[in-house]
């Protein structure tokens, strides 16, 4: 009897060690500790234990030494080492091949639509001259693209949610940014709970509203939010435009213009964000050309200089302060003079005070001088900014007329006398 106990521990002991083995033959390529990630190379979106469909934008960074090319693969999960002999030793291309370097960018968009529903892992695969190899690895992923009704959401959120506003932001008419049609692949669905983050956010008013590149509707559309959803502000505009910038549920920020959503907690000490330079703009084929001359291909173009100076900064509620601004010719013709705008706000774009200097001509290469002063009453203690803007009535007729504004550092308006 004694014997026969002893052969049964002999045989479960031999069919563990195959699985034992399977497993150690293929280790986790990414710590699972966060602080280990290599910053140069990873996958930051999606995140392990995530349920995503459709077409994901797979985000990262990859920004390794000599690097020649970079791409993702994908292969179902193996949970035993049965799954692992049959079809889970193979990898497989989610994303075409890139050449250039990325950092916290788009690594590639996997489509998830052909796979079956169930559990995956990705790696990033980079290749430095000796072939390519894995750099980072994120398991498991589950696709699940038989629910169509499923937001893909963290494993964990917070326990703390901010209390909601009990007022709601007054609407205007000209809601110039209303997506007529939002589009299938940017929508988001409608969420029922509010939002499980600290911080001030946002929350949609309308039936679908865009979100852009930068803070007008001549940047790119990047997405689209439904009713009801809610997305965390991380910053608004440095150009006091009032544009707000937010982060979409899947993982990518842009702008969104403020009469078409409420603001959901304080927004005080939000960052100023800047907005990308303004695209170029498309000329349409199919009506005629516009009367107006084009851009010149050689002629004066007029730029800030550096920084504009400010005289005392930061500057004190009911004092003047003085504003000296460097305007150079960076193009290849002289330029006639011109005016500067300089414009104080606060970080939301209130409380405007501006004053407009005059500038010289100016040859090639040349540099002028415009001084202006400004005196700010309101908002002290508070956050402002000091944008400029360049030949503000467009006396010049420049090769680039999409770099004609620059600001100044930020200050706290200082209380003073007020």
């Amino acid at each position: 009897m004694r014997f026969r106990f002893l052969l049964c521990i002999l045989a479960v002991l031999l069919l563990l060690i195959p699985a034992a083995g399977a497993q150690d033959s293929a280790p986790l390529i990414e710590p699972t500790d966060a602080d280990m990630v290599n910053p140069d190379a990873n996958i930051s979106y999606p995140p392990p234990v995530y349920v995503v469909s459709g077409s994901v934008d797979v985000r990262g960074t990859a920004n390794l030494e000599g690097l020649r090319n970079l791409y993702i693969e994908f292969r179902p999960l193996a949970l035993s080492a049965m799954d692992m002999e049959e079809e889970g030793s193979q990898w497989f291309p989610a994303t075409l091949p890139r050449i250039a370097a990325v950092v916290d960018d788009v690594l590639g968009a996997w489509n998830t639509v052909p796979l079956d529903d169930g559990l995956y892992e990705l790696r990033l695969m980079v290749n430095t001259g000796d072939g390519s190899q894995p750099v980072a690895r994120v398991s498991p992923i589950r696709i699940d693209n038989s629910s169509p009704e499923m937001a893909a959401m963290p494993a964990e959120m917070p326990d703390d949610m901010p209390e909601p506003a009990t007022e709601e932001m007054a609407m205007t008419d000209d809601m110039e940014d209303m997506a007529e049609e939002p589009a299938d692949d940017m929508a988001e669905e409608p969420v029922d709970e509010m939002p499980q983050y600290d911080g001030p956010y946002v929350v949609i008013t309308v039936p679908g509203a865009n979100v852009r590149r930068g803070d007008s509707t001549s940047y790119a559309v990047i997405g689209t939010l439904l009713e009801g959803n809610t997305a965390p502000i991380k910053g608004i505009s440095s150009w006091n435009t009032g544009w707000l910038y937010i982060e979409m549920p899947n993982g990518r920020s842009g702008f969104i213009h403020p009469n078409i959503v409420r603001v959901e907690g304080d927004t005080s000490d939000v960052a100023a964000v800047q907005p990308p330079p303004l695209p170029p703009t498309p000329i349409p084929t199919a009506i005629p050309q516009p009367t107006a001359p084009p851009a010149p291909v050689t002629g004066p173009n007029l730029i800030v200089d550096g920084s504009p100076i400010v005289s005392p900064h930061p500057a004190t509620c009911n004092q003047s302060y003085n504003i000296r601004v460097r305007v150079k010719n960076i193009g290849t013709a002289r330029a006639g003079g011109g005016l500067v705008e300089i414009v104080d706000t606060r970080h939301d774009g209130a409380g405007r005070v501006a004053t407009r200097a005059a500038f010289r001509e100016t040859d090639p290469g040349q540099t002028a001088i415009a001084e202006g002063n400004i005196t700010t009453g309101v908002y002290f203690d508070e956050l402002h900014h000091i944008n400029v803007f360049v030949d503000v009535d467009n006396r010049v007729q420049e090769m680039n007329e999409g770099d004609n504004r620059s600001a100044a550092a930020p200050y706290i308006l200082q209380k003073g006398g007020c």
